[in-house]
């Protein structure tokens, strides 16, 4: 029973602190990453000034169900085995950047996330010339999605309902029905002042049970 919990103590820990069990970025990687983002426009230059002002750190750690992620110590994993020159991947890194420059609240929640998108549709453009979603391009075939994300309102609880689908759509394995709509104080506020107390609740376990 005890090495059960132990290892339950420890397989948390490092969920929550994959820094702890990661393979980070070598310098002549940081190197080469940091120069193709630079090179490819002013998002990617963006990015770069943003990781270096922040001393954030990247570093290789399975994930589930993502391509790449954020830290709570304000850094970026990717997957193992990713081509770093690869614009797909440094289209995470621009987008995982974004994403820190966030609130941790607004990181979890589809307002958080539709930016996210936007912007990463934005920057792979900038990376290839090409349109993300394209035949041939990351997400192929997937085009007429990423259109229909790109006309939505982070403002707007309706357009954020549609990005939860529409996510899915381009990503299947993305769990964007565990994440409010808003971020959780706020979701959790408009519940409450409609009298809608099992929805306040709701919001919260399907945030933190998501699997």
């Amino acid at each position: 029973m005890s090495t059960n919990r132990e290892f339950l103590n420890v397989s948390f820990f490092r969920a929550i602190f994959p820094e702890t069990k990661w393979i980070e970025l070598l310098s002549e990687d940081y190197s080469q990453v940091f120069q193709q983002l630079r090179e490819a426009g002013p998002l990617g230059a963006e990015a770069v000034a943003f990781i270096q002002k922040k001393k954030v750190r990247l570093g290789f750690y399975e994930q589930y169900k993502s391509g790449a992620g954020w830290t709570f110590l304000r850094n970026i994993t990717l997957a193992p085995g990713v081509k770093l020159d690869h614009p797909y991947s440094l289209c995470l890194i621009i987008h995982e950047a974004y994403h820190l420059n966030q609130s941790i609240l607004e990181r979890l929640s589809m307002r958080g996330e539709l930016l996210a998108w936007q912007h990463q549709e934005r920057a792979y453009l900038e990376l290839t010339g090409r349109r993300i979603g394209d035949s041939g391009q990351a997400y192929g075939g997937t085009r007429k999605h990423w259109d229909e994300i790109m006309l939505l309102s982070a403002d707007s609880r309706e357009d954020l309902k549609k990005a939860q689908e529409l996510t899915r759509r381009v990503a299947p394995d993305y769990r964007s029905y565990c994440l409010p709509l808003y971020p959780l104080h706020k979701e959790i506020w408009y519940f409450l002042i409609g009298g809608k107390f099992k929805e306040a609740f709701s919001a919260i376990k399907n945030l933190i049970s998501c699997r």
